[in-house]
C-alpha cells in the first residue's frame, strides 16, 4: 500500500470506485447486456435464416431449371417426331400423286395408242377407197377406149390384189 500511497493513489476512493464498477458492471449486465445479447441472438437468427432461406430458394430454383429443362427436352422430342410424322405422311402423298399421274398417264398413252390406231385404219381405208376410185376411174377410162376385156380384168384385180396387200 505504501506503494499505492507513494504513487498518489488514494486506497479507499480506488476500493469504492471498484465497487462501483462492479455494481454497474452487475446492473449493467442484469439489464442491459441481457437485451444486447437477445438483439444479437435475434439478429444473428435472422441472418441465419435467411442464408436458410436463400439456400432453400436456390435449391428449388435448380430443381424448377432441372424440370424445365427436362420439359424442353421432351417437347423438343415430341417437337421432332411430330415433323418426322408430317415427313412420313407428306411423303406417302406425294408417291400416291405420283402413283395415280403414272397410272393416268399410262391410260392417256393406251388411249392415244388406240386412237391412232383406229386412226390409221381409217386413213387406210379411205387410201383404199381411193385406189379403189381411181382403178374404177382408170378402168372405165380404159375401158373406153376399146381395151379389150381380159386386160381389163387383170388390170382391175391387180390392183384391187395390191389395195388389198395395203390393208
Amino acid at each position: 500500500m505504501e506503494l499505492v500511497e507513494a504513487l498518489g493513489i488514494n486506497a479507499k476512493l480506488l476500493i469504492v470506485q471498484g465497487v462501483g464498477f462492479l455494481i454497474l458492471l452487475i446492473v449493467l449486465k442484469k439489464f442491459l447486456f441481457g437485451r444486447i445479447m437477445d438483439a444479437i441472438n435475434a439478429r444473428s437468427q435472422e441472418v441465419k435464416e435467411t442464408f436458410d432461406n436463400a439456400e432453400r430458394d436456390r435449391q428449388e430454383a435448380a430443381k424448377s431449371k432441372a424440370e424445365y429443362e427436362a420439359t424442353l427436352k421432351e417437347a423438343s422430342k415430341e417437337a421432332d417426331r411430330k415433323i418426322q410424322e408430317a415427313i412420313q405422311e407428306a411423303k406417302s402423298i406425294s408417291d400416291e400423286i405420283i402413283r395415280k399421274s403414272n397410272e393416268s398417264a399410262t391410260a392417256i398413252k393406251a388411249k392415244a395408242e388406240v386412237e391412232i390406231e383406229y386412226a390409221k385404219k381409217q386413213a387406210l381405208a379411205g387410201v383404199r377407197d381411193q385406189v379403189v376410185d381411181l382403178t374404177i376411174l382408170s378402168s372405165s377410162k380404159l375401158i373406153e377406149q376399146s381395151m379389150n376385156e381380159d386386160t381389163a380384168k387383170k388390170l382391175v384385180d391387180n390392183v384391187i390384189s395390191e389395195v388389198g396387200g395395203l390393208a
